[in-house]
Order: C-alpha cells, then sequence, then structure tokens
C-alpha cells in the first residue's frame, strides 16, 4: 500500500451545480505532476481516483474538480466538506505524462475530464511551448463549463493556444459548437497525422474518439489518456 498522506481542505467552491473544486493543504509537501491523479477518502480503506486540475502551484495546493453523484452516499459526504476538514489521500500516481512538443497539440475534455487537460495546459504554456494548442472541452450545457471565461483570458494571453467548446445540448443562447466533441476536433482538424492528442473524459467518449482519430491519420503513439 502506498503511504498515506493527511489533507485539509482550505477551498471549497460550487463550479455548477454538480461539480465542485476543492483545495487541499498536504500535511508535507507533496511534489506532483501535470496529468497525474490521487486517491482521495475519509480514510484508508474507501479511497477513490481523482485527476489533480493543476500544474504544480507554487502554494503547493493540490486542485480537484469533482462531480456529484446523486446516488452516491460516499459522494454526498465529500460534497459536504468544508475548509477546515481533514481527507486522506495516497498518490501521486501516473495517468498522463506529456511529451516533448514538437507538432501541434489537442487537448480534448469531456466534463470534469477537463481538470487532467487544464493541468497540461498549464504546463505547456509555462514552458512557452512553440507549438499550436487547441482545446477542446465538450460539456452538456453552458453551465458545465464552468471555467470557460477563464479559458477564454488564457487565449488572449496566448497567441498559440485555441479554445473551443462544444455542448451536446441544444440552447438557444449558445452559438459556439455543438454535438459530440471529437466530432468537432475531427470537423476541424480532418488529418491528424501531424498531431499529438491528449484526453480525458467518459470513457465512452474516449473509446469512440480514439478509433475515430486513428481513422483519422493520428498515430497511436501520439495518443495519450
Amino acid at each position: 500500500m502506498d503511504t498515506l498522506h493527511l489533507l485539509k481542505v482550505v477551498h471549497a467552491e460550487a463550479l455548477a451545480p454538480h461539480i465542485i473544486q476543492l483545495l487541499f493543504k498536504p500535511e508535507h509537501p507533496i511534489a506532483y505532476a501535470s496529468g497525474q491523479y490521487i486517491m482521495l477518502g475519509f480514510d484508508a480503506d474507501d479511497l477513490k481516483p481523482f485527476s489533480i486540475a493543476s500544474a504544480p502551484r507554487d502554494d503547493g495546493l493540490i486542485e480537484c474538480h469533482i462531480r456529484n453523484q446523486a446516488d452516491s452516499e460516499w459522494m454526498q459526504k465529500l460534497f459536504a466538506v468544508k475548509a477546515g476538514d481533514q481527507l486522506v489521500m495516497e498518490g501521486p500516481k501516473d495517468q498522463i505524462a506529456l511529451q516533448p512538443a514538437h507538432q501541434p497539440i489537442i487537448l480534448v475534455a469531456g466534463g470534469t475530464g477537463f481538470a487532467p487537460m487544464k493541468a497540461l495546459l498549464e504546463t505547456l504554456l509555462k514552458e512557452k511551448v512553440g507549438v499550436p494548442i487547441h482545446f477542446y472541452w465538450g460539456a452538456r450545457n453552458q453551465s458545465e463549463l464552468y471555467m470557460h471565461k477563464e479559458m477564454i483570458a488564457l487565449t488572449d494571453l496566448h497567441p498559440n493556444l485555441e479554445y473551443i467548446p462544444v455542448l451536446s445540448e441544444q440552447e438557444v443562447d449558445w452559438n459556439g459548437a455543438t454535438g459530440l466533441v471529437h466530432h468537432q476536433v475531427l470537423k476541424e482538424h480532418p488529418n491528424l497525422t501531424h498531431s499529438t492528442v491528449y484526453m480525458c473524459g467518459p470513457w465512452p467518449m474516449i473509446q469512440a474518439a480514439k478509433t475515430d482519430f486513428l481513422e483519422a491519420g493520428l498515430d497511436a503513439q501520439a495518443c495519450f489518456h
């Protein structure tokens, strides 16, 4: 078993009706990298995996974005935590590792799969990579694009970054892309031969996207999820 670390909740905020942001301060400094995840819980016997939602922070905090599950008592307990509460974690553990950036990068997030893609993006921007970065975020509705304004602000600061939000539900006041997020990727990038793709989201989305991306020329060695 991995070492168990104590975490103190320093911030808990509702980002959307069923999504919260939690910021944790570890009892001791913990080194982590973008694309990693932690096993989080109230005790060592009932830990669940959550992606880290930021590049390593100067303040040492660990950020997670978590979607509620109405039928889970455990999740209701997690959604009730407040600043000062204590949890435990194992990790961090490897999930997705950034590769050297030699060609255009496409980041594809579904729902709260945004969290690790945000972390990867922050590292790419911090490292000032010179390749184009295309960030696609698929959500059901506008309320679930819970960091939409922050993403738009990033595109203003970084000319090589393009942000494309995609809604799967029709909304009368939405003028952006609609449909499946990976279909929008293929609409704008029908040939993926010279691209690197990173993805996170519901498993059916990942399976469908990977199949279609490989058919569009994506090298299997340039697909990470």
